[in-house]
C-alpha cells in the first residue's frame, strides 16, 4: 500500500506550484517529456514526509 500523504506547508505547496508553472511554460513550447519537473516535485514531497516523520 501507498504511503499516507502528508499535509503540505504554505511553503511547500507554493514550491510545487513554482515547478509546475515551470514546466507548463516548457509545455507551451513543444517539449512534453519532462521527467526533471517530476523529480524536483517528488524530492519535495520527500522532504515534507522526512519532516512530519521528524527525520533530518
Amino acid at each position: 500500500m501507498s504511503e499516507p500523504k502528508v499535509k503540505l506547508t504554505l511553503w511547500e505547496r507554493a514550491r510545487i506550484v513554482a515547478i509546475e508553472a515551470q514546466g507548463v511554460k516548457r509545455a507551451a513550447a513543444g517539449l512534453e517529456h519532462q521527467p526533471d519537473i517530476d523529480r524536483r516535485v517528488e524530492r519535495v514531497r520527500e522532504q515534507a514526509r522526512k519532516r512530519a516523520n521528524g527525520k533530518k
